[in-house]
């Protein structure tokens, strides 16, 4: 098996966990989740710290440097709508609205980069959209169209992920991915300060919780954040060895990962998750997933 392959797979598995970790940390550790964005951000300003030096302390000309933090601006924006919504909904939910995230990337490649829609395209698109609408709005093991406030919003997440996506991949082309890498994590600490800074009720849920949180929690928080960045920069890796539209089809295997750890976690721990684990919602969610799996590789 190609080591891209592997780390592909390695990388979606972790994000996968880290999902259901942060469903735990939100429901049991911290009731506020205003909070969540700024732990991300000190880890992501650590971690860009580092990249940087081991990287050979690269300097970005002014533009570049500025796009390149841009898109952890974008992406710590999106982070702090997805703990609101991972708070209040089942982690296999949120999973299935993440993989919106290559139908919105296409959606933007087509306004901006003027590329071509092809019928495929517009197909995986289609088998990608439905089921994650269908099953964020799952209900007593019935599957019905419903665009509720939390499906809205994680939508809205993946939309600015989507625009974060493409402004790195814009200046990825023009220079080389270990002179970037570490800037896009130092925009993750700047949209960190600008929301401790200028959103009072981040600020005061940030103070609050570190003030309450017992060491082991915040051990569980900050390790968590680096375990993200971990399995970012492992899908990175993997789309440096490979094809990169086979490594997005690999890691929208998270959907099967999703219904794996769903069941699991929901018997170990049925009052904190609360995934569906009788055999017809399970089936149809492994059904739901397959299908997406096939809009992904119709799309790339």
């Amino acid at each position: 098996m190609p080591s891209w392959v592997i780390y592909s797979l390695l990388g979606t598995a972790i994000t996968t966990v880290v999902i259901f970790i942060d469903k735990y940390n939100l429901t049991e550790q911290i009731k506020d989740y205003r909070g969540m964005a700024i732990y991300s951000a000190i880890v992501g300003l650590v971690v860009g710290t580092i990249l940087w030096i081991l990287t050979g302390y690269p300097i970005l000309g002014f533009k570049d440097g500025l796009l390149v933090m841009l898109t952890g601006v974008l992406s710590i924006s999106s982070a702090a709508i997805y703990f609101y919504v991972i708070q209040r909904e089942s982690g296999s939910k949120v999973i299935f609205l993440l993989q919106l995230l290559p139908v919105m990337v296409l959606i933007l490649a087509m306004i901006f980069l003027r590329e071509e829609i092809t019928i495929r395209k517009f197909m995986g698109f289609l088998l990608i959209l439905i089921p994650s609408l269908l099953v964020s709005s799952m209900e007593e093991d019935k599957l019905k169209l419903n665009l509720n406030k939390n499906t809205l919003l994680l939508i809205l997440s993946t939309f600015i992920t989507a625009v974060s996506a493409v402004l790195f991949k814009f200046v990825v082309e023009v220079g080389s991915f270990s002179k970037v890498v570490a800037y896009e994590s130092w925009g993750w600490a700047v949209g960190g300060l600008l929301l401790y800074f200028f959103v009072p009720g981040v600020r005061e849920a940030f103070l609050a919780t570190t003030k309450s949180l017992k060491k082991t929690a915040l051990v569980i928080v900050f390790g968590n954040e680096l375990f993200y960045v971990i399995s970012k920069l492992l899908i990175f890796l993997a789309i440096s060895l490979g094809p990169v539209y086979l490594v997005n089809v690999i890691s929208g295997t998270q959907v099967i990962f999703g219904v794996i750890y769903g069941v699991i976690l929901t018997l170990i721990a049925p009052r904190i998750f609360k995934e569906d684990v009788s055999m017809s919602g399970l089936l149809k969610k492994l059904t739901l997933g397959v299908i997406t799996l096939t809009g992904l590789a119709l799309i790339y």
